[in-house]
């Protein structure tokens, strides 16, 4: 066999191994992809469940139709946990001003634009660090054996051997001279983004501010729905009971009673949704500030709270001030000047660059040859070189970057242009809906003083045996009503006063929340 495949060699014919050969190589390599096989890391089929590792209750194949539906579980998450209980007082009654300070301490959203605050920060100093010269030591340390051919004549042998032991400590220095403008651009480019950073992280604490602010009106809204449905209740009990006792006088019937009995009824489940909004606006408020949903917050009122003035500026006016001021714009402007510098530096990099750079080491070098004697050598060496870069083809790699750049650049100024148009948009429906809120508060106000007088009036009158139960009860349902739009559009209107502060750049602390004597 081994003189067949000799024969085989010599003859330039390929050796062809037998068929079982053949099977095994197959086999091992089958064997080796299967090793890297990862089709069962990923559910099967759409609607089989996925396999955990650590699950015995995740199945990988369906139970038959109709008998027991697969189950869709994942292991324990032990990675999880529960937040820690919130610092806060259960006996303390929190104002607006308070919570909004929490808020800014808790929200995540602040802690992660300070993050970011941070980040783009340090990469103006990465940036600049390329004005510097970059220092290097380094050491190399080594031995080898060479066999090397020598004539016969020579070295009877023909070959002659040497050991080499060494031990090479250096340093080295490179500097960038010139590079048309590419540091420059690079730098401009990170500043503007750190601005930008900065824009944002304002703008999510005015979120905060504005989302709490909304948060807490909301729940007062609730909270004076609660208080006037729990009037309208008393006031139901009322005519009831001014039924029940017209009729055990004979002065009304049954239907009366029943009817009255309706009406309470009525306003006691009117009461029970209003309690659902209020535990709504409480998870809202809770969930703006951060706390665990689980947490007993007291809120102080804001019934007492003054109304947002009519604005006393020009649309315009405000539309302007509220494009010099909003964080948004200023980021967004901040972007587009870091595109601007972007194309710079893609440019810069079609243009030379000149570098220099020096090396020095001290080389322990220790030689023997043919097992002699060792000799050594321990000389500095070093180098100074000066090195032009000159980007001759890349296959458009570099004109490809400065289009990128350009169409990087056209893209944000779109952006701030559609964000400019949105600020405007926003500025003005605040302004307009600050003026109808206030409208809408004072026709609130006009219909409960109404609606009021009617009650006393139907009810004094069914009272005394001339009205109907039916005008009473119309009356008292319209009160109820009446009571509940007053709550409302009270905090709709302390609502659009923050919002139109907000869409303005205006919402900028607290301390805006804060009772006018006290600013």
């Amino acid at each position: 066999m081994n003189r067949n495949r000799r024969s085989f060699r010599r003859s330039g014919t390929r050796f062809v191994p037998p068929v079982r050969l053949q099977i095994v190589a197959a086999a091992g390599a089958g064997l080796l992809c299967a090793c890297n096989d990862t089709s069962n890391l990923a559910p099967g089929t759409p609607d089989t469940p996925a396999q955990f590792p650590a699950s015995q209750e995740a199945t990988t194949s369906l139970a038959p139709t109709g008998v027991t539906p697969a189950k869709f579980t994942i292991p324990p998450n032990t990675a999880v946990e529960l937040p820690p209980p919130a610092d806060i007082d259960p006996n303390h009654v929190y104002t607006l001003v308070e919570l909004i300070d929490v808020a800014q301490r808790r929200n995540p959203s602040t802690r992660v634009a300070w993050e970011e605050a941070r980040q783009a920060a340090i990469k103006v100093g990465m940036a600049q660090a390329a004005y510097l010269p970059t220092l290097t030591a380094s050491a190399l340390a080594g031995a080898e054996r060479i066999a090397f051919p020598l004539p016969t004549n020579v070295v009877p042998a023909g070959f002659a051997t040497s050991n080499n032991m060494e031990v090479v400590p250096a340093a080295s220095i490179k500097y960038l001279l010139f590079d048309f403008g590419g540091r420059a651009a690079e730098v401009d480019e990170a500043k503007q983004l750190s601005v930008s950073a900065n824009a944002d992280f304002t703008s999510a604490h005015q979120k905060v501010i504005y989302s709490v602010a909304h948060a807490y009106f909301t729940l007062d809204a609730a909270n004076a729905t609660v208080s006037a449905a729990q009037r309208g209740l008393a006031d139901a009990r009322v005519l009831q009971e001014s039924a029940e006792a017209l009729h055990g006088r004979g002065l009304a019937n049954e239907v009366d009673v029943d009817i009255s009995r309706r009406g309470t009824a009525q306003a006691r489940f009117d009461l029970s949704r209003t309690y659902t909004a209020q535990k709504d606006a409480m998870s809202s408020l809770l969930e703006a500030i951060d706390l665990p949903p689980t947490t007993k917050l007291r809120v102080a009122s804001a019934a007492g709270r003054p109304l947002p003035p009519r604005t006393a500026h020009d649309i315009d006016d405000v539309l302007q001030e509220a494009l010099r001021r909003r964080p948004d714009l200023l980021a967004d402007v901040a972007k587009l000047r870091a595109s601007d510098a972007s194309i710079a530096a893609a440019r810069s990099e079609l243009f030379p660059k000149l570098s220099a750079s020096a090396n020095l080491s001290v080389p322990f070098w220790w030689m023997n040859v043919d097992n002699s004697r060792y000799f050594s050598v321990r000389q500095p060496q070093g180098a100074a070189l000066l090195n032009l870069e000159i980007p001759v083809y890349d296959g458009g790699l570099l004109q490809n970057k400065v289009k990128l750049a350009e169409s990087q650049r056209d893209a944000a100024a779109e952006d701030l242009r559609g964000k400019t148009d949105q600020a405007l948009r926003e500025v003005a429906l605040a302004y307009d809906q600050v003026e109808t809120g206030l409208q809408q508060y004072n026709a609130a106000l006009a219909l409960q003083t109404a609606s009021e007088t009617a009650f006393h009036s139907a009810h004094d009158s069914y009272k005394a045996g001339f009205g109907t139960l039916t005008d009473a009860v119309s009356a008292q349902t319209g009160l109820a009503s009446a009571r509940a739009n007053v709550a409302r559009a009270h905090a709709q209107s302390l609502i659009n006063g923050a919002a139109l502060a907000f869409a303005a750049g205006a919402l900028t602390s607290s301390a805006d929340f804060a009772p006018a004597k006290s600013r």
